[in-house]
């Protein structure tokens, strides 16, 4: 597969577990901090060659997991208050298979890949909204693609390429919950942001 990566790029991918669903797709361009697009994906093909083709680094919405199966990390951000959904749980055993499968694309292909959950990057940062974060970072955008944001599978791949945006360009606005069988990037509570 020939790549021709256009660098500067972060994503958001909130992947859903079946190709005939949408998966919210999100792109920022870091240089002029801008989200240049935002669409709905659908075959594993169409999104691994249009992340592998424009992006560096992916913040995808699902657990990034070779097993689907309750792991350290779900227990921790569960009890720190984050409502994600463990691997285990009904449908989301297809999604943590589709999303695996991903993962593994895209590594090989040179793209960076970053587990999110975006409803809970919104409550670490302290925001009550896109609005409010897309402010804070600076992050312009159209009056379409905030039109399209309505939608939530568009509105989380917005917030998960901004934790994508944040990991390439901005580490300390990043809010990692670790655990020896993965990582979860969320975003600092804005104040602290502001002031760091």
């Amino acid at each position: 597969m020939m790549i021709h990566r256009s660098r500067g790029i972060a994503s958001g991918l909130d992947l859903s577990g079946s190709y005939r669903r949408c998966s919210g797709y999100s792109e920022i361009d870091i240089e002029s901090r801008s989200i240049v697009r935002a669409a709905c994906l659908y075959r594993d093909e169409d999104i691994v060659l249009t992340i592998a083709n424009r992006a560096s680094v992916v913040a995808i919405d699902a657990p990034i997991a070779r097993e689907a199966k309750m792991r350290e990390l779900d227990r921790i951000a569960i009890r720190r208050g984050y409502r994600v959904l463990p691997p285990s749980l009904g449908g989301m055993r297809m999604l943590t298979q589709r999303a695996w499968k991903i993962y593994l694309e895209l590594t090989s292909l040179g793209v960076e890949v970053i587990e999110t959950h975006p409803g809970s990057a919104l409550k670490s940062s302290g925001s009550e909204s896109l609005e409010d974060l897309l402010n804070i970072y600076g992050i312009k955008t159209s009056q379409e693609i905030i039109s399209k944001s309505r939608e939530k599978d568009i509105r989380d791949a917005i917030i998960a390429s901004i934790v994508a945006y944040c990991y390439y360009i901005e580490k300390r606005c990043i809010e990692e919950i670790r655990a020896s069988d993965g990582t979860l990037y969320l975003l600092k509570p804005l104040k602290q942001h502001m002031t760091s």
